[in-house]
């Protein structure tokens, strides 16, 4: 059985990374020996209670502070990256704006441009530098949604920019091959962590566990496993895929 030895010392950007999903990617790489950069944008609470928490099991860490939405932060953020440890060996591209239920009918050209500014244009360019500085047989991971595929009612414009950022992995799949760098999504369902999830009545809640054959949510640790498994050795060959983690869930 593997225990994805070969992960530690290795060095993992990951944006978004002091809030569920992102955190819960942290510290799973943490555990596994990974040195990391961990980008917020505003969050500081959250910020210094993941401080805290990978201080305590000795992690191998740098905290900054930067805006995914703008490509000169973007720029800067793996410039201090690659200052501190010298390379960088894998890239989870996990900032976004979380789900935001609201019809096309009223859904405003603010509404639209908060949303693919962060969840497209900044993704985009997060890969790009992604692209540019990782080491060769690198790691590229994108967290995407099964909303990609599965959208809702409500959910247009978060699922288009879904769908837009889910396609960026599928060219650089075919750009980067040939530096043996693999490039995948992990599309997770629905997750429990502070935020949307949380603002949930216990009634909503149990609707979203039904539907799933484990009749449980997802959870940040379920997507992590697979974010570790894609960043091993044991997931060398696997280029090119978008992986849902989400329980089976019925759509």
């Amino acid at each position: 059985m593997s225990t994805y030895a070969e992960l530690r010392g290795k060095v993992a950007l990951i944006t978004g990374a002091t809030k569920g999903i992102g955190r819960g990617i942290a510290e799973k790489l943490a555990a596994l020996g990974v040195r990391l950069v961990l980008n917020y944008s505003a969050d500081e609470a959250a910020a210094a209670a993941t401080h805290q928490a990978l201080a305590d099991v000795g992690a191998d860490y740098l905290l900054v502070k930067a805006d995914m939405a703008s490509p000169a932060a973007i720029t800067q953020l793996f410039v201090q990256a690659l200052q501190h440890f010298g390379q960088l060996d894998i890239v989870v591209a996990n900032a976004g704006i979380e789900l935001i239920e609201k019809p096309v009918l009223d859904t405003t050209e603010a509404d639209f441009d908060n949303v693919f500014n962060l969840n497209v244009k900044g993704t985009f360019f997060v890969l790009q530098q992604a692209a540019r500085h990782l080491s060769y047989g690198g790691r590229l991971v994108l967290i995407s949604s099964t909303m990609s595929i599965h959208p809702d009612a409500g959910a247009a414009v978060y699922a288009a920019s879904k769908a837009a950022s889910k396609l960026f992995v599928d060219v650089l799949a075919k750009e980067l091959g040939v530096r043996q760098i693999s490039v995948n999504s992990v599309m997770p369902g629905i997750i429990d962590h502070a935020g949307v999830i949380t603002d949930q009545s216990e009634s909503v809640k149990q609707q979203m566990r039904a539907g799933s054959p484990f009749n449980r949510l997802g959870t940040p640790a379920d997507v992590a496993k697979v974010v570790a498994f894609l960043a091993s050795d044991e997931g060398t060959f696997v280029h090119g895929h978008h992986l849902m983690v989400n329980g089976g869930s019925i759509h």
